[in-house]
């Protein structure tokens, strides 16, 4: 399953990532969340693969959707929280 990760910024603010990568940085928290989802739907549309959206903050991990296919055809999404 693929993840997209919501994650505190060192400085202010929060940052969105994939594989360890910020895609987006220093943002808001509701702006993360926001495009974190986004991203999640956007890459389980193109690769058709389950993924999730994650928030870590302090040392607790939080899921906040999740995309995966029902069956060989339809995508359900579900968001978590």
């Amino acid at each position: 399953m693929l993840t997209v990760s919501i994650r505190p910024s060192p400085g202010i603010g929060w940052n969105v990532c994939q594989q360890g990568q910020a895609l987006f940085s220093d943002l808001p928290l509701e702006q993360a969340i926001r495009l974190a989802r986004e991203v999640a739907r956007d890459q389980h549309h193109r690769l058709r693969r389950p993924i999730c959206v994650d928030m870590s903050c302090t040392n607790k991990l939080v899921a906040s959707a999740r995309c995966a296919p029902i069956d060989g055809s339809h995508a359900s999404h579900a968001q978590v929280a």
